[in-house]
């Protein structure tokens, strides 16, 4: 289970972009409050364009009732959906497919169950057109996904940058001595509770020993931040802490490095033998 969540997947968006996440982030950018504001507004969005027709045929609270019923379904549904792709995705192998089947496949349950609730409060005088109502669903869902992955969460500002490096000092001097902390996003990490880091479009999923965390920052810029002997970069997407690496496996074609905990890190083919010195070395 442990490596579905944390498996990344990779989709094409409306516009031909890329976008890669993992089952477990979904689920914690759903807790980010960015994220809640933009559902927010989403949900005041779909109530004030009203495409059932349900506002002056129904009274206001059971509209805002269905329509907070229905997001709220399609929102777990789409992180179950991901779920089922990443067990697509470990028996397949990798593939790159488009983020519409997932929106599509998620959006069935609820408009079906919005479609149950408004017959049910209306007394069958009322009642979701599922086709071509369904195609207004989907091309909506699919454009405000595509917005929220590409845009909604903005880079830190300098102030952000200013006020995260004065918690970085703070988080130094509260530390036993020698301790070493990296910058990630807006929150200083320790080193030694580092595990993995995993580049995922504009942002970065990082694993501790505890917990994880989702900031947009790059990858590059966090390795910068490490000296050889923390860890090893195997794939351009991905950097292990040396003390969670277990062995260097062949999966079919390709080579992947496995961790303490049954993860599976992709290995770059052209980095291959320096994985494998660096894997001697500790020995």
């Amino acid at each position: 289970m442990r490596q579905l969540k944390t498996m990344p997947l990779e989709f094409y968006d409306s516009f031909g972009g890329r976008v890669r996440i993992t089952p477990q982030e979904y689920f914690e950018l759903l807790g980010q409050t960015g994220t809640q504001t933009y559902l927010g507004c989403v949900y005041a969005i779909l109530v004030a364009t009203d495409a059932p027709g349900m506002i002056g045929q129904m009274n206001l609270v059971a509209t805002l009732a269905i329509w907070a019923v229905i997001l709220s379904s399609f929102l777990l549904c789409h992180g179950v959906m991901l779920f089922l792709w990443a067990t697509l995705y470990r028996a397949l192998g990798n593939l790159t497919l488009p983020g519409a089947l997932v929106t599509a496949s998620a959006l069935v349950l609820p408009v079906v169950l919005g479609e149950t609730l408004l017959r049910f409060t209306s007394h069958g005088d009322l009642a979701f057109a599922i086709f071509p109502q369904i195609l207004f669903y989907f091309v909506i869902a699919e454009t405000f996904i595509m917005i929220y992955m590409r845009f909604v969460r903005p880079l830190p500002t300098p102030e952000a940058a200013d006020a995260t490096a004065a918690a970085l000092q703070e988080a130094a001097v509260a530390s036993p001595p020698h301790e070493r902390h990296i910058l990630i996003g807006a929150e200083p990490v320790a080193l030694r509770n580092l595990r993995h880091i995993q580049a995922m479009e504009h942002h970065v999923r990082v694993v501790l020993d505890d917990t994880s965390l989702t900031h947009r920052a790059r990858l590059s810029d966090i390795v910068a931040q490490t000296d050889p002997e923390d860890g090893i970069q195997p794939h351009r997407s991905w950097w292990v802490a040396k003390h969670v690496a277990r062995s260097l496996e062949r999966d079919g074609q390709k080579h992947v490095l496995t961790l303490d905990d049954g993860t599976r890190v992709p290995v770059a083919r052209s980095r291959v033998h320096e994985v494998r010195d660096w894997m001697s070395e500790r020995a």
